[in-house]
């Protein structure tokens, strides 16, 4: 999928540069994991299809209805939406 914009700086950093310097070091190498297979997906059934059990992925409801989330480590998750391949307001965030 093609990333169009990203809210969190050090996914952005990751992203653009393989710097993980904004990232909590117990989180950059599952991060990294993420990020690459959403990448690679081609939509994301396809993510979905590739994402290991752990991830936890899942569509929000309520006030984030159309975002999907994707469990990182504890209250980390890395939140997106999605639409026909093009990865929007992606963001890495506590959710508690």
């Amino acid at each position: 999928m093609t990333i169009r914009s990203v809210r969190h700086r050090g996914l952005r950093r990751l992203l653009e540069d393989d710097n993980p310097r904004f990232l909590q070091r117990t989180l950059a190498g599952r991060v990294r994991r993420i990020l690459t297979v959403l990448v690679l997906s081609e939509d994301i059934d396809d993510f979905i299809a590739n994402a290991p059990s752990g991830w936890r992925v899942h569509r929000l409801a309520g006030a984030r209805k159309g975002e999907w989330s994707v469990s990182v480590s504890g209250n980390w998750r890395i939140t997106f939406r999605s639409t026909d391949g093009i990865v929007e307001r992606l963001n890495l965030e506590d959710y508690h």
